[in-house]
């Protein structure tokens, strides 16, 4: 387990799930009675939450709040368990989360169906008592001690996605709103089920935030040039675009071929796709970003086929 201070009374914790480092950063918030976590992780992470409780004496505070960006089982596949060491915890979730933590099956299910060995590596999640979960409003602040938790909506890799503006200290917590980041090397996380539209115009609305910081899960804070990350983001998922369109349009239906050209071409998801062979909870994120942009294209490409020739 590391831990990193970030500014006064804000941690970045690596609890290394599943023996990986530097793949998965959770946020830890102190600030007089009140403590957060944003983005707590996979179960895997369940050993390494026992040792951080008792280091940072989670239990003491008056208050403690579990806070999600998205209910992805690599982001809270260990908040059933977590709530039974922090007795007195909320967890706070995007209202179309409710349900996958109440009852995780479904999300179990589809998590097998995507990532397979890696979702048995990071754990089944437990399901949550409605009566610990809060619902996050768009806007609708939590105030921790002087600072104030604010959720913002940022629709795109999940349609339930909410990133958090600590105000005033100026860090945006993105989850994986923007792009996951290795050694300054970037790439979008654009994983099915995945809407390009959404996902640039949360790109929009996040610049626009003018954030000081921004802290992702996958991994790490920017501090110099917020803004510059967030546009890297964008010109990026916006070049992505452009190339696989373009060779759906020349008939190439194979998307292990989509991968490789693009994977030849971006220097920064191959950097990625090399760190994959030391981060087993990582492996096969890189194919999975380029299916899910591919996927989401051809569904873009038949609607507005059947648009255009509704009879067939």
């Amino acid at each position: 387990m590391r831990v990193k201070n970030i500014v006064e009374g804000v941690l970045m914790v690596d609890l290394e799930p599943s023996g990986t480092t530097g793949w998965l950063a959770t946020y830890v918030i102190l600030r007089g009675d009140f403590a957060a976590i944003v983005d707590p992780g996979p179960k895997a992470s369940l050993e390494s939450y026992k040792k951080l409780i008792d280091a940072l004496s989670l239990d003491r505070f008056k208050e403690v709040y579990i806070v999600l960006t998205h209910v992805h089982i690599d982001h809270s596949g260990v908040v059933g368990d977590l709530l039974e060491y922090l007795p007195s915890a909320k967890v706070l979730v995007h209202p179309r989360g409710v349900k996958h933590l109440t009852d995780p099956s479904k999300l179990w299910s589809s998590s097998l169906e995507v990532l397979g060995d890696v979702a048995r590596l990071l754990g089944e999640p437990k399901p949550v008592p409605q009566s610990r979960i809060l619902v996050a409003e768009d806007r609708a602040g939590l105030n921790l001690g002087d600072l104030v938790l604010v959720p913002i909506y940022t629709p795109g890799h999940a349609t339930h996605h909410v990133s958090y503006m600590l105000d005033p200290i100026g860090i945006l917590f993105a989850g994986d709103s923007i792009a996951n980041y290795f050694n300054e090397r970037i790439y979008p996380v654009t994983v099915h089920p995945f809407n390009g539209d959404e996902y640039l115009s949360s790109l929009d609305l996040m610049l626009k935030l003018r954030p000081k910081k921004i802290a992702v899960t996958h991994y790490g804070v920017i501090t110099e040039n917020p803004d510059v990350f967030i546009q890297r983001a964008k010109d990026k998922l916006i070049s992505w675009t452009y190339s696989i369109s373009n060779m759906i349009n020349e008939g190439v239906s194979s998307v292990e071929e989509i991968y490789h050209s693009i994977l030849s071409n971006d220097v920064e998801l191959a950097y990625a796709k090399q760190l994959e062979n030391s981060m087993p909870a990582f492996r096969g994120s890189t194919y999975r970003v380029i299916v899910g942009l591919y996927n989401y294209l051809l569904y873009k490409l038949k609607r507005a086929n059947l648009a255009t020739n509704p009879q067939r």
